[in-house]
């Protein structure tokens, strides 16, 4: 077999004594064809298709063609994702998450090209498919050439150090991992929610800063936002991607990606509360609140707020904003308990069940909240009709104190 290059593009060419086969090929019915989003499909084509195989004359045409439509569509990270999927598809699981892990500058995309090809029915020599397992290897030893490269550097020359920023990304980036680890083994377990699970005790372990903490959010909440995707039903791809999966077990893995997300919510909050020095004395209420901000008095509906250092130590509050017409319920964090107050704003709290809703008839709305006990005010707040709004924990100067337990 030869190798030639064209505009930086490696080529595959028979030999004229080189004809086995020896890769077995997926179905290509297993397989769904790529359909970039866009006009250009109009004047580029659809992603190749090698249900029969390029005569020896026009096999070099045939594959640069191919070269050239991938590479006009697509770049590195799809590149890794085709390898990813292609080693999957081989049974070389392990092989996939390791491959996941190369950094994109890393990867090469010619093989990645071929391997795409090869699960829509290309055929390769023995030659060819030891130089695609050869480049393949080499992608996966990219993290332990670092490391000999390292190694070899002279143990005399300046190292720098590491700063603190350096070493809470690192705690950040191992918390990730634990989490996509207990991710693959609750997937492994057929995708079953589990009581054992929880986030929020990885994050005290580690002691991950709460700065950093947005970072996880993040990455759980796109992978959320690809979940509920696939159970919409309106990417086919994905569809397609995640359909060794049922849907009991994909709701599931909506709870657990909602699970972290609100675990990194809680945590922050815990360490809001856990911030203050141990040395300092306990505060008053009197002066934890004096400058929290609230309306005493609203003539119009005959309102008169509570003392506000209720709101330290209490679970759960009714507060509304004059202006706004706006009735918050205030529920505390399940992990702490309890909310305070620091400056003018409410600490503490749980961010998803803290909820407000805006009110078209205050005066009658109100009286259904704070005539009653706490059972029948959380009822009839649920049967506000009105869109639910999550509340940023700030004080104001129209803001009432209804009730605070």
């Amino acid at each position: 077999m030869l190798i030639c290059s064209v505009d930086k593009r490696v080529i595959f060419t028979y030999n004229t004594h080189m004809v086995k086969t020896t890769t077995t090929m997926a179905k290509t019915t297993e397989i769904k064809r790529l359909n970039p989003k866009g006009a250009e499909t109009k004047y580029i084509g659809f992603e190749p298709e090698w249900k029969t195989q390029p005569a020896e004359e026009r096999r070099i045409s045939a594959l640069a063609n191919a070269f050239q439509w991938y590479n006009y569509h697509y770049g590195k990270k799809d590149a890794k994702d085709m390898l990813c999927h292609y080693l999957e598809h081989n049974g070389r699981t392990k092989d996939a998450k390791i491959m996941r892990g190369v950094p994109d500058s890393q990867i090469r995309i010619t093989p990645a090209w071929v391997c795409r090809m090869t699960l829509l029915g290309l055929a390769l020599t023995e030659h060819e498919q030891s130089i695609i397992d050869n480049d393949i290897t080499q992608m996966l030893n990219v993290k332990q050439e670092k490391k000999r490269e390292q190694s070899e550097v002279d143990a005399d020359a300046a190292v720098a150090k590491l700063t603190i920023q350096d070493h809470l990304r690192e705690k950040v980036s191992d918390c990730c991992g634990e989490l996509e680890g207990m991710f693959d083994d609750f997937i492994d377990a057929g995708a079953k929610m589990s009581a054992d699970f929880k986030p929020i005790g990885l994050m005290r372990g580690m002691n991950i800063s709460p700065n950093m903490i947005g970072t996880v959010t993040r990455v759980w909440e796109l992978r959320l936002a690809e979940f509920n995707e696939v159970l919409e039903g309106r990417d086919d791809q994905l569809v397609e991607g995640y359909s060794h999966l049922t849907k009991v077990q994909l709701r599931n893995c909506v709870k657990f990606c909602e699970t972290v997300i609100n675990d990194c919510n809680s945590y922050v909050q815990i360490k809001k509360v856990e911030r203050k020095p141990r040395a300092k004395k306990a505060v008053s209420p009197e002066k934890l609140t004096r400058n929290f901000k609230f309306l005493r008095e609203f003539a119009e509906l005959k309102l008169k707020s509570e003392p506000v250092i209720k709101l330290v130590g209490a679970s759960e509050a009714w507060l509304y904003d004059t202006t706004k017409r706006k009735l918050v319920h205030v529920v505390a964090d399940s992990h702490i308990g309890t909310f305070s107050v620091k400056g003018s704003a409410v600490i503490g709290f749980d961010a998803q069940q803290t909820v407000q809703k805006t009110l078209r008839k205050p005066a009658e709305q109100l009286k259904t909240v704070t005539s009653v006990g706490k059972p029948a005010a959380r009822k009839a707040f649920a049967a506000i009709n009105a869109t639910e709004t999550k509340w940023n924990g700030r004080g104001n100067d129209n803001l009432i104190i209804l009730w605070a337990w």
